[in-house]
């Protein structure tokens, strides 16, 4: 992770009294993608804080996005059943290219050596408009963006620094200091301590989350018969994370 960025916090702190908190409400969007570290949040946060969830999960041309979509469905299901519709609601799903298709593949070196650009500020804004159209349909007040990431996390735009950039951008250009755009995971003033990947297998498998059907492979697609690979980076360190947390990763792998 980047270096931790006090200024921002100090700023946030002058203009509204406080740097990052759960909502009063209890109501927050929250970023889906299907994967081990959103869909153990969403439960995390349900169970522990009370929250009621309108989650958003964004199609955006990646390669697993069928795999990524049928985890969705299933965990809506889950959570539905365990917690109620009206804790976690149906997901609204959209379709956007992050990045645009039209040079995505001008970006590959670049994509390599530190990942898409500005990929999950553009997904925490789209989560932005959510929140507002989710208020007007609820005739509730959502200003808060919840999305999962983990220590582990090495993207420039994957850090507590650049959710506490964007949650800024987004108070200036909404006009509100009331919105914030952050990752329980990561942020000190909404857990005491960081809960990465084996935090979450952890507290996941105490409480009886079947996370081996959510998906965090990059290569889940066709060829795998949309299993994941098993060999890609995000399945070694799922793997990895399994082992160092003690228990059995009971995920079917194509290999």
């Amino acid at each position: 992770m980047s270096e931790y960025s006090p200024s921002l916090d100090h700023l946030l702190q002058k203009q509204r009294g406080y740097v990052s908190k759960y909502p009063e409400n209890k109501k927050a969007v929250i970023v889906i993608s299907g994967g081990l570290d959103s869909i153990t949040l969403s439960a995390y946060l349900i169970e522990e804080k009370g929250m009621e969830l309108f989650p958003l999960h964004i199609q955006r041309g990646q390669t697993n996005s069928v795999a990524e979509d049928r985890a969705v469905d299933y965990f809506t299901k889950f959570f539905q059943e365990k917690y109620g519709k009206h804790r976690f609601h149906k997901p609204v799903k959209i379709a956007t290219n992050i990045p645009p298709q039209e040079f995505k593949s001008d970006l590959f070196p670049y994509t390599k050596r530190a990942g898409h650009p500005m990929r999950d500020p553009l997904i925490h804004l789209l989560g932005v408009e959510y929140a507002v159209a989710a208020s007007q349909k609820f005739k509730t007040d959502i200003k808060t963006v919840f999305c999962a990431i983990v220590p582990e996390d090495y993207f420039p735009h994957s850090t507590l620094g650049g959710l506490r950039a964007n949650t800024i951008n987004t108070c200036i250009n909404m006009g509100d200091w009331g919105w914030q755009i952050t990752s329980p995971n990561i942020d000190p003033f909404l857990t005491v301590d960081l809960i990465g990947k084996e935090e979450e297998i952890v507290w996941a498998m105490k409480h009886d989350i079947p996370i081996e059907r959510t998906v965090s492979c990059n290569e889940a697609n066709e060829r795998t018969n949309f299993l994941p690979c098993g060999t890609c980076s995000s399945c070694k360190r799922r793997r990895e994370a399994f082992q160092s947390a003690g228990f059995e990763d009971s995920t079917i792998y194509y290999a």
